[in-house]
């Protein structure tokens, strides 16, 4: 989402007075999630598609070290 935002010159400041709160902010900032509302409020102020601001990653466990992805269970 940062990336995007720097690509397209929009500020924090900018979103902040589109009113998202603070804390959001502080989310955005840390690459911390966000709700899909949230989401949604982005995608209206700055003009754009999810799939412009995220992407999707596979949850990975750490184990000595190494990252391995979580074993597929068959049902």
């Amino acid at each position: 989402m940062r990336e995007y935002m720097k690509a397209h010159n929009i500020s924090y400041y900018y979103l902040g007075n589109q009113g998202i709160e603070a804390p959001t902010l502080h989310r955005i900032r840390h690459d911390e999630p966000i709700t899909t509302e949230t989401l949604d409020k982005l995608c209206k102020i700055m003009k754009c598609q999810p799939a412009d601001l995220i992407e999707y990653r596979e949850d990975k466990e750490e184990t000595d070290g190494k990252w391995k992805i979580p074993p597929y269970n068959v049902a």
